[in-house]
């Protein structure tokens, strides 16, 4: 694992804060002696915001490495009033984190008994595969990706455990929706538990990436999850899907490129031409290619000589990957307005017809807020 040796004071030329320094250091869960050093260097400034350490590490799903790590590495430096909130919003996140596992688990089950193969996605089994820990990584609902023939079998499951659908649809409604580009999740919620679940057919909506199911279903393998195995790929798989998932979203959490980073730490080989070429056949090379720039100058993994090579030769990744950057590093940087989503949403797809096919989407949702206007 690389070191860090001395804090990031500047990430691309640009200012990092010593409240950022803290949280980047702290973002990993393996620290080695140096890093715990730098650690402990930090936190005796005299300059740190600690609310704004905390709102920051909460804000984008960092904070329970960063309690953790604290915590374990100097408790007695860091502000009790400080080191309490973390504590507090730690066991919080843990408790709701062990409730979304159980019922995950439950839900499952009843899937395999009715032969439905679900694979949990994000949440609970993500958390564990790539921290060894449910409790290491922030996460508010559950997702599971089935084939899309399977959707309305899953929603009958769900239907008789108390889940609702999130936005009723007729039943022609629902197969129109099922069939179209912009869809990808059937959203059920139980309102008593205060549970969301989102059934996928897709990694992200076909404008997005066409990713399906169908391309890796092929490579599932047995994973054991609190008890029960369930199918779940290869971390090697995952590193292209969550790519595409957090470029969909544009990065908006900082937790993103570190569980790129780590997922990169604990994968023993990964066969970087084949994986390369697979995202240059979904035209998605540019979005994993955003993720690794973002892992690589947050994180500082480290990445293959010709990846590096071919993540330079691309302009518009190094721009779009320094404006996310410069966004992540600011005190309080604004949402982006929906147009400058959509030029992103553009700019980072590659093939003509996919930026059409984007703006295409982006056009008839403009038309539909201007009905419901």
């Amino acid at each position: 694992m690389p070191t860090l040796t001395k804090p990031q004071t500047k990430i691309l030329g640009i200012d990092v804060r010593p409240e950022m320094q803290l949280i980047l250091c702290c973002a990993r869960n393996e620290i080695d002696e140096a890093d715990a050093q730098l650690i402990k260097t930090l936190i005796q400034q005299e300059n740190i915001d600690w609310q704004a350490v905390i709102s920051y590490a909460y804000k984008n799903g960092l904070m329970p490495l960063l309690y953790t790590n604290l915590n374990a590495i100097a408790p007695e430096t860091v502000p009790k009033d400080a080191l309490n909130l973390l504590r507090q919003l730690f066991y919080a996140n843990t408790q709701r984190s062990l409730l979304l596992a159980g019922e995950l688990v439950k839900i499952l089950g009843l899937l395999q008994e009715q032969e439905i193969i679900a694979v949990p996605y994000k949440g609970p089994v993500l958390a564990t595969s790539l921290y060894g820990n449910v409790g290491l990584r922030e996460f508010c609902d559950l997702d599971i990706i089935v084939q899309q023939q399977d959707v309305l079998k899953v929603k009958k499951v769900l239907l008789a455990q108390g889940y609702r659908p999130k936005v009723e649809m007729t039943e022609p409604e629902e197969i129109a929706y099922l069939k179209s580009k912009g869809g990808h999740t059937y959203d059920f919620i139980d309102l008593d538990k205060g549970i969301l679940i989102e059934v996928h057919w897709r990694i992200t909506p076909e404008y997005t990436s066409p990713i399906e199911p169908k391309h890796f279903w092929k490579n599932l393998k047995p994973f054991s999850f609190a008890g029960l195995t369930v199918p779940y790929l290869p971390l090697e798989d995952w590193l292209l899907i969550l790519c595409v998932h957090g470029s969909r979203h544009r990065w908006q959490k900082l937790s993103w490129p570190f569980d790129i980073a780590q997922l990169i730490r604990i994968t023993k080989e990964i066969n970087w031409q084949k994986l390369i070429q697979q995202a240059n056949e979904f035209d998605c090379k540019r979005m994993l290619f955003i993720g690794l720039f973002l892992a690589h100058h947050f994180a500082g993994i480290t990445l293959p000589a010709d990846v590096l090579k071919q993540i330079a030769a691309d302009s518009e990744v190094n721009s779009l990957g320094s404006a996310i950057c410069q966004e992540l590093l600011s005190k309080d940087y604004p949402q982006k307005k929906v147009m400058a989503r959509t030029v992103y949403q553009i700019r980072v797809r590659e093939r003509l017809e996919n930026k059409f096919l984007y703006f295409q989407c982006f056009l008839r949702w403009l038309l539909f807020t201007k009905d419901k206007n």
